[in-house]
């Protein structure tokens, strides 16, 4: 046990579990006996919109929480698990995380809704090496964006970076720009992307983990593959930071390359935006979070 995570190691597998720790936040939280979910977040349900009867609608459950704990209590012990061993979960703590100064009913039915995906959830575990397919030494890096989704037109970047299966890096947060369209989005994304892995690069060779000269990241963009590719693109894209253009000299060089990926199969999509429950359940897979 390590700073509330369980690790095993077996033959060609790693496992990391927060089972334990999840426990202990739902019993803090008095939600022990909820009822689980197959989603930690409602797609349908827009937290930005403003309800004019929102405060006259609170249900019990929601009642009990609200007058128990304060709404960032609640959050900073679900950031935990969500940056530590439950990526799946990356996605739904943050974007309730950004109304920690005046949550509204909405938002607590929402954190409410997380804790119950987590007890149905509790036992799952971050996988590394389930198959002798996936124990080779390329990242799988993929990259997406929801674009202008917020109530101030600002887009939700994710990424995320896998090696043997399972993920050993990931984000969701939003931009501190308003991008001008998608194709601008996923270049901003992908460049956050790229900085990471290079100083993961840096830390596996320095492990002497062998790597390839490139690493690929995968996105579902042609116009941002344009961006990065063909200098032509400059003149649409002058009014983009020059701090991202570094994307740019990674490409050229071939320490990145970019390639396209149909949405479908895209799993940064997981940490982006709500999914339903049968594309959500695959791409959790897909980054290495198994049930028993």
């Amino acid at each position: 046990m390590l700073l509330g995570a369980k690790i095993n190691q077996g033959d060609h597998i790693i496992t990391l579990s927060q089972a334990h720790f999840i426990d202990k936040l739902l019993e803090k939280f008095g939600m022990q006996d909820a009822n689980p979910v197959s989603t930690p977040i409602d797609p349908n349900i827009k937290l930005d919109d403003e309800d004019l009867l929102d405060e006259e609608i609170i249900t019990e459950g929601e009642q009990d929480l609200r007058g128990s704990y304060g709404y960032a209590t609640i959050i900073g012990s679900i950031m935990f698990p969500s940056l530590v061993g439950r990526p799946d979960i990356a996605y739904a703590a943050n974007r309730l995380a950004q109304f920690t100064k005046n949550p509204k009913p909405k938002h607590w039915t929402a954190v409410k809704r997380l804790l119950r995906y987590l007890k149905g959830t509790k036992n799952y575990k971050l996988t590394y090496g389930r198959s002798d397919e996936l124990l080779h030494n390329e990242l799988s890096i993929y990259c997406d964006v929801d674009w202008a989704s917020e109530g101030d037109r600002k887009s939700i970047s994710g990424y995320v970076v896998t090696i043997a299966g399972g993920a050993i890096a990931w984000s969701s947060k939003k931009q501190g720009t308003i991008a001008l369209s998608t194709g601008e989005a996923e270049y901003v994304a992908a460049t956050h992307v790229a900085k990471q892995v290079l100083w993961h690069c840096s830390i596996l060779r320095e492990l002497e983990f062998p790597l390839p000269d490139t690493s690929t990241i995968l996105l579902d963009n042609q116009a941002a593959l344009a961006i990065a590719r063909h200098p032509e693109c400059h003149s649409r894209t002058k009014h983009i930071d020059i701090a991202y253009h570094f994307l740019r000299d990674l490409v050229e060089n071939r320490t990145i390359d970019m390639i396209y990926i149909d949405t479908e199969y895209n799993v940064a999509d997981l940490f982006t935006k709500g999914l339903p429950r049968g594309v959500h359940q695959n791409f959790t897979t897909e980054i290495g979070v198994l049930g028993d």
